[in-house]
């Protein structure tokens, strides 16, 4: 398994935007047979702040995921409300 953590800041009062976007995303990518989890939460300390995280089969799996024309349509709606985004994390799972 896969996972990463991701931190998305959005611009000043898009917060809830960017859930809603990344929540319809999370539905499409959890009935993928390669997702395991795709959750997304949002910060209780950064007012503008979303974190997302992301279980997948593989690192291919992911990497696949993002040239899918659903979730670059995603992208491409969120990208206008972001101020920056960043890997918090990749991980292994070892048990």
């Amino acid at each position: 398994m896969y996972a990463l953590i991701g931190k998305l800041v959005t611009k000043a009062g898009q917060r809830d935007r960017l859930v809603a976007i990344l929540s319809e995303a999370a539905r499409e990518m959890e009935a993928t047979s390669d997702c395991e989890s795709y959750r997304v939460h949002v910060s209780l300390d950064e007012a503008n702040t979303v974190f997302v995280y992301e279980v997948w089969r593989n690192e291919e799996a992911h990497a696949a995921s993002l040239s899918l024309a659903e979730v670059r349509a995603y992208i491409d709606q969120a990208k206008p409300i972001l101020e920056r985004m960043e890997r918090v994390a990749a991980l292994e799972l070892r048990t």
